[in-house]
């Protein structure tokens, strides 16, 4: 770097991340406006970057999100030739474990209560994982281990020497009749926004396991409904769920099916930990940038526009 870089963070950032920072100048929480004019970085939360913020960021060439999605940034705000990355590196290990405690679970009948349930055997079934990030593939990692036929469903492949079969995006509708399990790994974009359809659940095995750990809007609401009450013997798992009224809400009727089960987006943060994994993540994310000119888990823009 032949000048100090100036970063803004919304929020307050744990020692870690100001140590990969360091020889950056960071402003953290408030800043005046001629310093959020040097900026040239933004660490932030998609969801909550303040209005007005990026029109003052004369300078600003990337922004680092500490979240892994970011469909909650207004992108008819994020200015011409600005950078904007992902931290989706981040959250692998604890929302793939998240997402395999869901799908053992309803297999297993945990959800159920009060009544008999018959388990489901998931060694030598076939496991669809539709988004092969670093997520997905960690989920599709987890079902080799106990014998699982992995197929993945997804635009790229992070690794994709852990899926058996590899197929993209417009072959879903097929690759879904396949399954015994499917686990969708999604981010929330333009073309995958419903893309779970009614249609396509009714498609899948009786007997199938859905598991979502990516957006709740890739899966269409009404229809989710509908095929729960049609197909007693397929189970539903979520850990996300449906914005309304400009956030996440909890509040769905499919609490009040015998084949659905969910957590409340608690996949992401284990307990015992806390925020300074991410936040550090995104730091060492800032520095690779501007020291390289390259980052991890850029996106683009128009799948969001």
């Amino acid at each position: 770097m032949s000048t100090r870089v100036a970063v803004y963070a919304t929020d307050a950032l744990p020692p870690r991340a100001m140590e990969a920072l360091e020889g950056f100048e960071v402003m953290v929480g408030q800043a005046d406006d001629a310093s959020l004019g040097r900026c040239q970085a933004l660490i932030c939360w998609p969801h909550s970057v303040p209005a007005g913020l990026l029109e003052k960021m004369k300078g600003l060439r990337m922004i680092q999100a500490m979240s892994a999605g970011v469909d909650g940034l207004d992108f008819s705000s994020l200015p011409a030739g600005v950078q904007l990355f992902s931290n989706a590196g981040a959250f692998t290990q604890s929302v793939a474990e998240h997402a395999w405690g869901l799908l053992l679970g309803v297999a297993k009948g945990v959800h159920i209560r009060g009544q008999r349930s018959t388990p489901r055997r998931l060694r030598g079934k076939t496991l669809v994982v539709v988004g092969a990030g670093s997520i997905g593939s960690e989920v599709a990692r987890l079902g080799r281990s106990i014998g699982m036929k992995t197929v993945g469903v997804s635009r790229s492949f992070a690794s994709p020497d852990v899926f058996d079969e590899k197929a993209p995006m417009s072959s879903l509708a097929q690759k879904v009749k396949e399954a015994d399990a499917i686990v969708m790994a999604l981010p929330l974009t333009k073309s995958t926004r419903g893309v779970v359809s009614y249609d396509l659940l009714m498609s899948t095995k009786e007997s199938v396991i859905v598991v979502n750990v990516g957006r709740g809007e890739s899966v269409n609401e009404d229809g989710l409904l509908r095929w729960l009450r049609a197909r007693p013997e397929s189970r539903f798992a979520t850990d996300v769920f449906w914005v309304k009224g400009g956030r996440e809400s909890f509040e769905t009727a499919a609490w009040e099916l015998p084949n659905f089960a969910g957590t409340l987006h608690i996949s992401a943060v284990p307990l015992g930990e806390d925020l300074s994994g991410m936040k550090e993540a995104a730091a060492a994310n800032v520095r690779r940038f501007f020291e390289t000119g390259r980052a991890r888990n850029l996106v683009d823009p128009t799948e969001y526009l």
